[in-house]
C-alpha cells in the first residue's frame, strides 16, 4: 500500500505536518513543518520534536541550548533594540562578569529549575558578591527566561520562584553614618576661588553655567540652543551627550558620543533663568546647535573637559572635588539660602525626595539654628 502523502519537492513526494511550537513577543504562533514519506513517520518527526520542546532541548546547530547559547543572541538581536548603549553595556557586564562562566550557563536548559537559580545566587553570596550585583544578574536572568518562556524554548520561567537574598541589617551607628553627607561641594569662599580660578579660561562658561543651574554634565554638553527659551528665561532640560560603547556580540566595543534624550522623565525638566545666567547664554556666540562648543562647532569632549577642570584645580591649590560637585554645590546653596526640598528636587531632575534629602545633611548649622528657633515651646 503506497504512502499518503500531501506535499511535493523537486518531484518528491512527503507527507507534512505543521505544529505550532511557540508565540512570539507580540502573541504570533511560531510554526514548524515536518516532512516523512508518511504521515507515520512525519508525525513521529513531529512528536520527537516536541517532546524535546517541552523537555527544553532545542538543538542549535548539533549543541543542546544552554543560556550562553541563547543569551547573548537574545541580548544583542532582540534586547539591544529597546536598550540605550549604557543599558547595554551594564547588561553585557552583568552576563559577562557574573553569568557567563558559572557551571549554570553551560547546564541544558531544561535542567535549570528554580532551585538551580536559587543555589546559583546562594553561591554567589557565599563568594561576596554584593546583594545589589545579584539583584542585577536576576533582573537579567529573569528578563531573558521569559523571552525563552515566550519562544517555547522552555515550559517554565526559572527565575519565577526566587528568593532573592537579603541584605544584612545594618546596626544603628552604622546607619547614622551612612546618613551623614556622603558627596563633596564647594562653599561660598570656595566658590570665589573657583571662579578666579577659570577667569578667561575657555571653559569658564561652562563652570559658570554648572553652578547657576545644577544641571549634569552631559546635560550641559548636551544643551541645545532650541532648549533656550529667552522670552521666557527658561532652559528645557531636553538632552544628554553620552559617549558610550557599542558592543557587538563578539565583544568588540566600538565608541561613540551621541546626544540622547535624559534616561528618565524627571530628568526632563524645565529651569528658571538666573539674571547671571540669563546675560551669560546671551554673550555667547552661536557657533553650531550645541550651546557650549568648540570654535569649529563640535561637541565638547567631556575628557578633556575633565583634563582642564583637574589641572587648573592643582595648579591654583583648589581641594580636589569632581567636575559633578558643582551640582551638589548649587544644591546645598538652595537649601543654605532658605529654598524648600520640593523646589530642589524638581530643578535638578531627582525621581524622589529621598535622593534629595541627602543635602540636609550638608547643613547642620542650619538645622541647628532651626531647632533654636523653636526652644521658646520649652519655655
Amino acid at each position: 500500500m503506497a504512502n499518503k502523502t500531501n506535499f511535493s519537492v523537486n518531484g518528491k513526494k512527503y507527507y507534512r505536518i505543521t505544529k505550532t511550537i511557540g508565540r512570539r513577543s507580540d502573541g504570533t504562533p511560531i510554526r514548524k513543518s515536518f516532512y516523512g514519506y508518511g504521515i507515520k513517520e512525519a508525525k513521529q518527526k513531529a512528536d520527537k520534536y516536541m517532546n524535546n520542546l517541552k523537555a527544553g532541548l532545542i538543538i542549535n546547530n548539533g549543541k543542546i541550548l544552554t543560556i550562553n547559547i541563547l543569551l547573548p543572541k537574545w541580548l544583542f538581536q532582540v534586547k539591544k533594540i529597546e536598550l540605550k548603549s549604557s543599558s547595554l553595556q551594564s547588561y553585557e557586564s552583568i552576563y559577562r562578569n557574573y553569568v557567563k562562566n558559572n557551571l549554570i550557563s553551560d547546564l541544558p536548559i531544561n535542567e535549570i529549575k528554580s532551585l538551580k537559580v536559587q543555589e546559583y545566587y546562594n553561591e554567589l553570596v557565599k563568594k561576596g558578591v554584593t546583594i545589589s550585583n545579584i539583584k542585577k544578574i536576576h533582573k537579567l536572568l529573569r528578563q531573558f527566561f521569559r523571552y525563552a518562556d515566550r519562544e517555547g524554548y522552555v515550559i517554565k520561567n526559572p527565575c519565577a520562584n526566587i528568593t532573592l537574598p537579603k541584605a544584612k541589617k545594618e546596626n544603628a551607628q552604622v546607619i547614622i553614618q551612612n546618613k551623614k553627607a556622603n558627596f563633596s561641594y564647594f562653599n561660598e569662599e570656595e566658590i570665589k576661588v573657583l571662579k578666579q580660578a577659570f577667569k578667561n579660561n575657555r571653559y569658564e562658561s561652562v563652570v559658570l553655567f554648572a553652578l547657576g543651574t545644577g544641571m549634569r554634565q552631559g546635560e550641559i554638553l548636551g544643551l541645545q540652543w532650541d532648549d533656550i527659551d529667552f522670552e521666557n528665561r527658561e532652559i528645557h532640560v531636553l538632552h544628554n551627550l553620552n559617549t558610550s560603547a557599542d558592543i557587538s556580540e563578539n565583544g568588540e566595543r566600538f565608541y561613540q558620543t551621541l546626544l540622547q534624550e535624559p534616561k528618565t522623565e524627571n530628568s526632563i525638566r524645565i529651569i528658571p533663568m538666573a539674571n547671571s545666567i540669563y546675560n551669560l547664554l546671551k554673550r555667547l556666540p552661536h557657533i553650531s546647535n550645541f550651546v557650549f562648543c568648540r570654535k569649529d562647532g563640535r561637541y565638547i569632549d567631556a575628557k578633556h573637559l575633565q583634563r582642564v577642570w583637574r589641572r587648573i584645580l592643582k595648579s591654583k591649590n583648589i581641594t580636589y572635588r569632581k567636575f559633578h560637585d558643582l551640582r551638589h554645590t548649587f544644591a546645598t546653596m538652595l537649601l543654605t539660602h532658605g529654598a524648600d526640598l520640593i523646589t530642589v528636587k524638581e530643578l535638578l531632575g531627582h525621581s524622589s525626595i529621598k535622593i534629595t534629602e541627602i543635602y540636609l545633611d550638608a547643613l547642620p548649622k542650619t538645622k541647628t539654628e532651626i531647632i533654636h528657633k523653636i526652644d521658646f515651646l520649652l519655655k
